[in-house]
């Protein structure tokens, strides 16, 4: 997989972890609030390998915990993203998957293999209608 950045260290994102992040690159929403837009229209000018990412996780073997594999949206690169997951889980790193939870069988097949150890899932809504209320 090809990320659009990385986050070499959070303390905030994966719930009492230390962990790094990565960002896929894509999604299916285009949410007017997103506060990543380059990912989404994948317009970002960062682009990190696997490769990088498991030199990176390598390097902080014993002080990381885990993984935030965030985006964009990450379900939408399916098989890939198990894939990433798998090798991720092997090198001994806990994985959380930030969803916005509209490819619930790619969250099935992680969830049944293993691939996973937190799920955050962000449930999108639209505006409220303005109703104008009678004076």
């Amino acid at each position: 997989m090809v990320f659009g950045g990385i986050e070499k260290l959070t303390l905030i994102d994966f719930p009492g972890k230390i962990a790094c992040v990565v960002y896929t690159i894509g999604c299916n929403f285009r949410c007017p609030y997103c506060h990543n837009p380059s990912l989404v229209d994948e317009t970002v000018e960062t682009r990190v390998g696997e490769e990088d990412v498991f030199a990176l996780l390598e390097r902080k073997k014993g002080f990381l915990d885990g993984i935030v594999v965030t985006g964009g949206e990450p379900t939408m690169h399916g098989d890939d993203l198990l894939r990433f997951m798998a090798k991720v889980k092997k090198r001994g790193f806990l994985v959380k998957l930030d969803t916005n939870g509209t490819n619930p069988e790619i969250l099935r097949k992680a969830i049944k293999r293993n691939l996973v150890d937190y799920i955050a899932m962000d449930i999108k809504d639209p505006p409220p209608h303005r109703i104008p209320r009678p004076l």
